[in-house]
């Protein structure tokens, strides 16, 4: 009896491993996902084959025209032009110079209430309060220093950089200055 089961059950694995003469189902990609990028290289085949190669790219591969990297790099501004925009600059160092001072003077008298103070008191939030008000008058320094730098980087090598040297050094030595770090 177990004989005969076992003999059926070898009959129906057997059948179901005959093929229909078909390739179905083959682990081989479907034609939406061949990419023309990536070669591939089936067993027992050559990658060009005889007459298949007209069918793929198999020839010599056609260099492509590579973007370039970095694009070119500016021309240096015009002396006036820098003057121009330190001129701008400075006046928004002055701004933040002019604010600087009260709300240091206010964060300096915070620290001093809120030295004894528990961390939940309301000197401790006035602390909190003043420090991030010291914090957003200063914050446009950020901008003004990147911007001196790229000019520094800009006109490092411009012939006429004498005309504002001077005055780019003091910038950065003020801008500096503020900087609470």
């Amino acid at each position: 009896m177990f004989l005969r089961l076992y003999l059926l059950l070898a009959l129906l694995l057997l059948a179901a491993c005959s093929g229909r003469g078909s390739d179905w189902p083959s682990l081989s990609p479907r034609p939406g996902e061949v990419s023309p990028m990536v070669p591939r290289n089936v067993a027992g085949q050559q990658r060009c084959p005889g007459s298949a190669a007209a069918d793929r790219d198999c020839g010599q591969p056609q260099a492509a025209v590579a973007a370039p990297l970095l694009p070119p790099p500016e021309a240096p501004p015009s002396a006036a032009a820098v003057v121009a925009e330190l001129a701008v600059l400075e006046a928004r160092v002055a701004e933040v110079e002019a604010a600087a001072v009260p709300a240091r003077k206010t964060l300096a008298a915070a620290e001093v209430a809120a030295n004894g103070a528990g961390p939940e008191s309301a000197q401790a939030a006035a602390l909190a309060v003043a420090s991030s008000r010291l914090a957003s008058v200063l914050q446009p320094l950020q901008s003004v220093g990147f911007r001196v730098e790229a000019l520094i980087a800009l006109t490092a090598e411009a012939s006429d950089r004498e005309a504002y040297a001077a005055r780019l050094a003091s910038l950065t030595i003020r801008i500096a200055a503020l900087d609470p770090q």
